[in-house]
C-alpha cells in the first residue's frame, strides 16, 4: 500500500527561512516540554508534530530548535523542520496560529507596484453622469495623521481610561494591562498620542492607579496595536505620579 505523501507534493512552493547559522537544541525531553508550553504550543502533553500551511496546501514539520534575540521567550524564533529535511525559522505565535482550522493564509501585496492600467473590476459600475459636491466628499477617503514616535524614553501625561486584559499567546493566559486616554509626550515640543496601553506591571500595581486620575510618569513608546483604536504601547511606565 503506498504513502499518501500529498503533505509534500507542493514544497517547491515554501518560501523557507533558513537560520541564520548554528541554532540552539533541546537539551533533553523536559526542556522540550518547557519551551513548547512557554510558547503557548502545546499544555501537559509534548506534541511533536505541527502543520505548516500554505495558500491551499498543507506540511508536516516537527521543531528541532530556537534561536535567541533576547531574555524572554518574546524574541525566540523557533526552528521547524520539514520531511523533505529543510530547515526554516517562524516564530513561535504564528505556528500556533497555523494549527487553527480557520486559519488561511494572506498575502501582502504592495500596491505601489500595481500599474493603474492592472487594476481591473470584474463588475464595473457604470460611469456617473452627475455628481454634487456632497457626494464627492463622502467618497473621500480620510487623510491617516502619521506620528513620528520619540525613540528614547521620554516623560508621559496621561488618564487611566480602563483596565483590562489582553491574551498572552507565549504562556496561554490573560495579561492585565491598563488602558490610557490623552497620552501626550512631554517635552519642549509637546506631542498628542491619544490613547495607549501598557501591562499592569508590579510598579503600576504599587501606584495604586484609578479609573478617571491623571498621572505623569516616564517611560518608552512603541507603534503597537491593541486593537483598531488603541494603537501605541507604553513600556515600562516609571516614577509615576499622580497629577493634581
Amino acid at each position: 500500500m503506498a504513502n499518501n505523501l500529498s503533505h509534500i507534493e507542493k514544497s517547491e512552493l515554501t518560501k523557507y527561512i533558513p537560520p541564520k547559522g548554528e541554532f540552539t537544541k533541546f537539551l533533553s525531553d523536559e526542556d522540550y516540554l518547557e519551551k513548547g508550553q512557554l510558547w503557548g504550543l502545546f499544555n501537559k502533553n509534548p506534541k511533536h508534530e505541527f502543520l505548516f500551511k500554505g495558500q491551499d496546501y498543507q506540511r508536516i514539520v516537527k521543531i528541532v530548535g530556537y534561536e535567541t534575540y533576547g531574555v524572554t521567550a518574546e524574541y525566540h524564533t523557533i526552528i521547524i523542520e520539514f520531511e523533505d529535511g529543510n530547515l526554516s525559522s517562524i516564530h513561535p505565535a504564528y505556528l500556533k496560529e497555523m494549527q487553527s482550522p480557520n486559519f488561511k493564509k494572506v498575502y501582502i501585496v504592495d500596491e505601489n507596484a500595481i500599474k493603474p492600467t492592472e487594476i481591473k473590476s470584474e463588475n464595473p459600475k457604470p460611469k456617473e453622469t452627475k455628481s454634487t459636491t456632497t457626494t464627492k466628499a463622502s467618497k473621500e477617503k480620510k487623510e491617516t495623521v502619521t506620528i513620528v514616535l520619540p525613540t528614547e524614553k521620554s516623560h508621559f501625561n496621561g488618564t487611566v481610561k480602563e483596565f483590562s486584559t489582553k491574551y498572552n499567546h507565549f504562556n496561554d493566559s490573560e495579561e492585565e494591562i491598563v488602558i490610557w486616554e490623552n497620552v501626550i509626550v512631554k517635552g519642549d515640543t509637546e506631542l498628542t498620542i491619544g490613547e495607549a496601553w501598557c501591562s499592569l506591571s508590579k510598579s503600576l500595581k504599587a501606584a495604586e492607579l484609578e479609573v478617571g486620575n491623571s498621572y505623569q510618569f516616564d517611560g518608552k513608546i512603541v507603534d503597537k496595536k491593541l486593537n483598531k483604536e488603541v494603537k501605541y504601547k507604553l513600556n515600562n511606565p516609571s516614577k509615576v505620579a499622580k497629577l493634581s
